[in-house]
């Protein structure tokens, strides 16, 4: 090696390294997606903060100054799995001159989201296990679900008046039927797969229980008006 570049390498390994830059955004997204997935498998309770900062490989220190603390914490993911959900379900083509096509696509919707998105499913049934202590205590779970509602009280008031529904129908009991259908596989598929001795776990199963469950609901909308 030259003098020169002898000179040129030892100035390059004596410059001090720039200081990596942070990114508070990314760091927030890490917490977020750690969390979401340690409180959706072990609960409020059984969740470890430990287990969540190495997950998201940032320390202990930026997971409080971001949430404040695990209760911070677990609403923040909460609150962001019904929003993630309620922005979804508002981007769905809706049109409300033909309710039964939109009440049906809703039920798609739902049955495709709970399939893809068992973390949510997990973090659901955890928040029941607790009563619904935090949603009852969050506006946000409150206020996002007025949409939603307002949308089934069109379509069902549209399908009314164009005497395809039946007249006695209630838009929380048919968003509960909704959500119960494509929960219920999910979340005691195991159980009911040995019980049965049917392998609920296979596309070829969940794509006829689609079929089932729309079925089931353009039934009960539209009994005794055909």
């Amino acid at each position: 090696m030259t003098d020169a570049l002898a000179q040129s390498a030892a100035a390059v390994s004596e410059t001090p390294r720039a200081p990596r830059k942070r990114d508070p955004e990314r760091t927030r997204k890490a917490i977020m997606a750690a969390a979401l997935k340690e409180f959706s498998q072990a609960g409020f309770a059984g969740a470890r903060i430990e287990r969540i900062v190495k997950a998201a490989k940032c320390n202990i220190r930026m997971l409080y100054h971001y949430f404040g603390d695990k209760k911070g914490l677990y609403m923040a993911v909460l609150e962001s799995a019904y929003v993630d959900l309620r922005a979804r379900e508002a981007a769905l083509t809706i049109d409300f001159d033909k309710p039964l096509d939109g009440l049906l696509e809703l039920q798609r919707f739902t049955f495709d989201y709970f399939e893809k998105n068992p973390k949510f499913e997990g973090l659901l049934r955890n928040e029941n296990l607790m009563h619904g202590k935090f949603a009852a205590q969050s506006r946000v779970v409150t206020e996002t679900a007025f949409p939603l509602r307002r949308t089934i009280e069109r379509l069902i008031d549209s399908g009314q008046r164009q005497g395809l529904f039946r007249s006695d129908l209630d838009p929380v009991q048919i968003y509960v039927t909704i959500a119960a259908m494509s929960r219920f596989h999910l979340a005691n598929g195991y159980s009911l797969s040995a019980t049965l001795a049917t392998d609920m776990t296979t596309a070829e199963w969940r794509k006829a229980r689609l079929a089932h469950v729309l079925a089931l609901l353009e039934g009960y909308l539209t009994a005794g008006q055909r």
